[in-house]
């Protein structure tokens, strides 16, 4: 599998900034939302309406911050 798109988010206890990474285009989208379950939803809205957008070629990448990640981990992993 090729990965295109390289998502890195920054969390904090109130909010999530997103970076969205592509080789061919450099950085294709960069937004900070609240750390709530609406606000990730709100990101992945944007995400979607990338050009191209496939999630299946992207990686997610967070640092560990333990409790502070939770909302963002609960909603990947169910």
């Amino acid at each position: 599998m090729d990965f295109c798109y390289f998502v890195g988010i920054d969390i904090s206890k109130d909010t999530l900034d997103w970076a969205v990474y592509t080789q061919q285009q450099g950085i294709l989208l960069s937004i900070q939302t609240d750390n709530t379950l609406k606000g990730i939803r709100s990101a992945l809205v944007q995400l979607k309406a990338l050009p191209g957008w496939n999630s299946a070629q992207a990686v997610f990448c967070q640092e560990h911050t333990g409790i502070v990640r939770h909302e963002v981990a609960r909603f990947e992993y169910g």
